[in-house]
């Protein structure tokens, strides 16, 4: 291997090493910015009680968040339902992707291998195009403690890892209401992937420094 292949292959580590640093918060990489414009929204919304605290976010920040075009990630048909009769109140323009579960309850170790396997396909296909949805424009991408957020948020900053022009992602992580004292296993892996990191109570966010409080959000 001749010294000019050795120099391009360390040049391309070293680019690869910085931008590494840059896209992963925890290592001191990008925060979330204030958007000028309307803002383009990916949401993904998981089942039962964490639809409702979902929805309670956007209503609550509809100034900010209900005025450009949502991009909404559901897994199953009651919540499409739920986000539709949603957005009629709001006038939403909404752009929908399903998404497989990562795991049903109470699945046998090759059922749930066979759906971690799809999830992860479908969900990067969603991921890419999202991103193009997106690009060029002020966005944020908003999560709340299904474990489908885990492999989403893994895949935008793969994207944004591998594609230099990529700008960030924007992910914002709001833990649930119901996390008073601990995180819940979503939160401990987002912890290190989003871009903010929001709890709801204060103690909480003494115990994880990278987390923000804003007191209660839904």
């Amino acid at each position: 291997m001749n010294a000019c292949v050795v120099a391009i292959i360390l040049a391309v580590y070293a680019v690869y090493v910085i931008r590494l640093v840059v896209v992963l918060p925890w290592l001191g990489g990008r925060r979330v910015g204030h958007a000028r414009g309307p803002l383009k929204l990916f949401v993904f919304l998981g089942s039962g009680g964490h639809t409702g605290e979902m929805l309670r976010i956007l209503e609550n920040y509809e100034a900010t968040l209900l005025k450009g075009t949502l991009h909404i990630g559901y897994s199953d048909e009651v919540t499409r339902t739920k986000f539709e009769e949603f957005a009629k109140r709001y006038e939403i323009r909404a752009v929908y992707y399903q998404f497989k579960k990562a795991r049903e309850v109470n699945a046998s170790l090759v059922s749930s291998a066979k759906s971690i396997v799809a999830t992860l396909y479908t969900s990067f296909m969603h991921v890419v195009r999202i991103r193009s949805a997106m690009a060029g424009s002020p966005h944020l991408v908003l999560f709340n403690g299904p474990g489908t957020c885990c492999i989403l948020a893994l895949w935008f900053k793969v994207l944004e890892l591998v594609v230099l022009w990529q700008d960030s992602s924007n992910i914002v992580y709001v833990e649930s209401l119901a996390r008073v004292r601990s995180l819940s296993l979503t939160g401990k892996i987002l912890y290190y992937l989003a871009d903010l990191f929001v709890v709801q109570w204060a103690d909480l966010q003494q115990r994880y420094p990278r987390s923000s409080c804003y007191s209660i959000l839904t």
